[in-house]
């Protein structure tokens, strides 16, 4: 890993490193899960998505360089007015180093200062304890827990405080 690692929003000229970075993620973990096909994805269309992505105030895109290779993501999807998911995931290789807490609060920073979002969403694996831990540590709160893929995990909230 390069010295530093830049933190930034995704750009369309992103789109083909973000596709790349989005199926090694997926092979890479049981945890996160992408709704599209990938296959299916051209760079123009992920470029035209980060284009729509980037004039919302409901939804972010952003990413996390070691030089000039995306190695993680964040992005919020918006649910409703009110509510966004949070998703985020870093390449294998540099988890350990604060990469996923710092796009976590890049888009704490994004719900806060631009989006009109009333709180973030996001759901967690109960047996990840090290995520579970950092969520709380940022301020999300347990909301609600149950089963998924056989698992069970927590729905966790965080409120945006009223601008």
């Amino acid at each position: 890993m390069s010295d530093e690692v830049n933190f930034r929003l995704a750009e369309p000229v992103d789109a083909q490193a973000i596709l790349a970075l989005l199926v090694r993620l997926q092979r890479e973990s049981d945890t996160f899960l992408v709704d599209s096909d990938l296959s299916e994805l051209t760079a123009e269309m992920e470029a035209d998505q980060i284009r729509l992505i980037n004039q919302s105030h409901t939804n972010l895109m952003a990413i996390a360089l070691n030089g000039t290779q995306p190695i993680g993501i964040v992005t919020v999807d918006g649910i409703d007015q009110d509510s966004g998911e949070l998703g985020v995931a870093v390449l294998k290789h540099f988890q350990g180093y604060t990469i996923g807490t710092n796009l976590v609060e890049l888009a704490i920073e994004w719900a806060v200062d631009y989006s009109m979002l009333s709180h973030l969403e996001l759901t967690v694996f109960a047996n990840n304890a090290l995520a579970v831990h950092i969520y709380e540590k940022l301020g999300f709160k347990r909301a609600s827990t149950f089963s998924k893929h056989d698992q069970e995990a927590y729905k966790m909230i965080l409120n945006i405080p009223e601008k």
